[in-house]
């Protein structure tokens, strides 16, 4: 079972993209299931933030210690390596996220595609991905593409 809670805080959100949370359902379904994980009969939850510029940046200063906007913060519930020791756990709260709509908006990309994209990068930093390094990056990029041309 896949469920996701979301909290539009912004409704602008709401007017650009009226189905966003169907759209981040079915997605988040789609993403785990690609990783494997309906195959380990598991029942996944995360939370979605979408908000704006303005909490964005109080999470990420509070969090991160940068003073700045962003498109997506991550906050996983487990530390990265409890997904290497593949722990077989029935019931995973992975974390949360939080999109900001100003920064997405702001991009020259089409708006739905960014929004696709983020949720898959937010969604693999809870469980675990990093691109702290070449090696890391690469490995999470690949992924990430990968996911995309399924979503």
């Amino acid at each position: 079972m896949f469920k996701i809670n979301i909290v539009t805080e912004d409704l602008r959100w709401k007017k650009e993209v009226p189905m966003i949370e169907k759209i981040l359902k079915k997605n988040f379904k789609k993403i785990f299931t690609f990783l494997g994980y309906v195959a380990k009969k598991q029942n996944l939850e995360i939370s979605v933030l979408l908000t704006n510029k303005e909490v964005m940046k109080k999470l990420n200063k509070n969090f991160r210690k940068i003073k700045k906007d962003t498109d997506v913060l991550s906050f996983p519930n487990y530390e990265k390596n409890f997904f290497l020791k593949k722990k077989n756990i029935k019931d995973l709260y992975l974390g949360d996220l939080a999109f900001s709509y100003d920064y997405i908006k702001k991009q020259k990309f089409d708006f739905l595609n960014y929004i696709n994209k983020i949720f898959i990068h937010g969604c693999l930093h809870l469980i675990g991905y990093e691109h702290n390094n070449l090696k890391s990056y690469r490995i999470m990029s690949s992924v990430e593409k990968k996911l995309l041309s399924d979503i």
